[in-house]
This record gives C-alpha cells, structure tokens and sequence, in this order.
C-alpha cells in the first residue's frame, strides 16, 4: 500500500472514530462516514470491504489501544496507590476522548457476544492478576479492608466507566453542557480515589489531565 494510500485509510478511520466513538452517532452509514473524511464512498468499499468490516477493525483497534494503555500503568512498578490513581487518570482520559465508546461497546455485545468475547479471548493477562499481589499487602497491612482482586477491579472500573455510559442521562438529569460534563469527569478522578483510599489523589497525576 502507498503512502497516499494508508494517509487516506488512516484519515477514514479518524473520521469513523470521530463518528461512532466521540460523536456518539453509532448508526452512521458509509455514505456519513465518506462525506465526514472528504472522500468517495466506494473508498470505504476498497479499504474495507464492508461498514460492518470497518467496524470490526475500529472496535478491534481501539480496545486493543485502550488494553494498553491500562497494561501499561497496572505493569509498572509504582506503589500500588500511584499505579490505582494511574489507573484511573487512563481510563477517564481515553473516556474523555471517545465518551460513547464503552456505549457501543454495550451495543455491539447485545447484538454479537461473540465478537467481545473473541477479543477478549485474545488476552491472557488479567487486570486482576497485575494487581493481586499489592493488593493483598495493602490488605494485610489493614489500609484497605478485604476484597479479592476481581471484585476491586470490578469496583474500580465500575466507578470510572458508569459516567461515560450515563453521559446523556447525566447530562440531562444535572444540566451539565459539554463543558461542565468534562469538568464533572475530571473531578470524578479525585472522587474515585478519595473512595477508595480515603486520601486525596497525587497531585502531580492530577495535573496531567490538564494537557488532554
């Protein structure tokens, strides 16, 4: 494939993402999507074949980034406080950037289990197990209190994720625009950890939100 090639399979899928995962418009057609990226419509149709074939290679792709982004922090040696609030800066950060992605995500396993549970298939390392051992220090030195590894990281990905999913009904109930909603999220960072920990989060894992 040429270089002008892959900018242009590159440019539709910006523009795609921008469609299902920002914008939240999870039924756009190919036509939406050509018109969104400034191009012809059988382009679509030569790089991918088919929408539903782009929309298994978007969905594939950014799961596959939003995994590694988490790997990333839970597989460092911080101490396990800084690696949770690292955590949770990298799971609102990339909701911050795709809001109704975890929305199409929900939509894509009730119309095909089979394709979430494909991908999922084809990770063998568990969060959980990239915690456990920190995590049953702390609990043994009493500063959490007991919980497996399982149920902590249910906990925690539960009170980042459930904001993003409820975005509009959020929005609607509170009043929020679009700025306040952004605001309302990164506030929310120091609320999860305060939860958890009952201390305020690290300040300088705070600031590195206010470049995004």
């Amino acid at each position: 494939m040429e270089v002008g090639e892959v900018q242009t399979e590159k440019l539709i899928k910006e523009k795609a993402k921008s469609l299902f995962f920002q914008k939240g418009l999870l039924n756009a057609t190919t036509q939406e999507i050509a018109d969104e990226a400034g191009v012809n419509r059988a382009l679509i149709h030569y790089y991918f074949r088919s929408r539903e074939m782009m929309l298994d290679t978007l969905l594939d792709e950014t799961l596959l980034e939003k995994r590694e982004r988490v790997r990333k922090v839970l597989s460092t040696d911080l101490p396990f406080k800084k690696k949770i609030a690292g955590y949770i800066n990298a799971l609102i950060d990339y909701g911050l950037t795709y809001p109704y992605l975890d929305n199409f995500i929900i939509s894509e396993t009730a119309r095909n289990p089979g394709k979430v549970r494909e991908f999922c298939s084809k990770d063998n390392v568990k969060s959980s197990d990239l915690i456990r051992e920190q995590l049953e220090k702390e609990i043994k030195n009493k500063t959490l209190a007991p919980i497996s590894a399982e149920h902590f990281m249910v906990n925690l990905s539960s009170m980042c994720n459930y904001p993003l999913l409820a975005k509009s009904v959020l929005q609607t109930i509170h009043g929020m625009t679009d700025s306040t909603y952004r605001k309302f999220l990164l506030e929310r960072k120091q609320i999860i950890y305060r939860t958890i920990f009952n201390e305020e989060m690290p300040d300088p894992l705070l600031e590195t939100t206010l470049s995004i």
